[in-house]
């Protein structure tokens, strides 16, 4: 008796751990989905972009979207629209999806007239 014990306390952890494991992918798959953008890009190699570069990828206009990062962030450094992001980010290390939300909120006319 206590070898079906065992093997069914064995079967029924690993029953567990497969359910842990879907519904912790289903919550990943569920938040992964949230930040889809109309421009697909690494964050790492965002980084190494212009600021008019992104804007060129998203095809919104650099000076609004540069605009809106030095507003966002609070800058107080004095920046261009060749200013490379990852030197933005020696004085505010935000996240390039911060960046990718930004620009798609440019780009879907919500933020393009301040």
């Amino acid at each position: 008796m206590e070898k079906i014990t065992i093997f069914s306390l064995m079967g029924i952890t690993i029953i567990l751990i497969g359910i842990m494991g879907y519904l912790t992918y289903s919550e990943f798959k569920e938040h992964s989905d949230e930040h889809v953008h109309s421009v697909e890009i690494e964050g790492k190699e965002l980084r190494l972009l212009t600021v008019q570069e992104v804007a060129d990828l998203w095809e919104i206009d650099s000076g609004v979207f540069l605009s809106r990062i030095i507003t966002e962030f609070d800058l107080k450094e004095n920046y261009t629209i060749d200013t490379v992001l990852e030197d933005i980010r020696g004085e505010y290390a935000f996240s390039p999806a911060i960046i990718k939300d930004i620009s798609e909120e440019i780009k879907q006319g919500g933020l393009q007239n301040e």
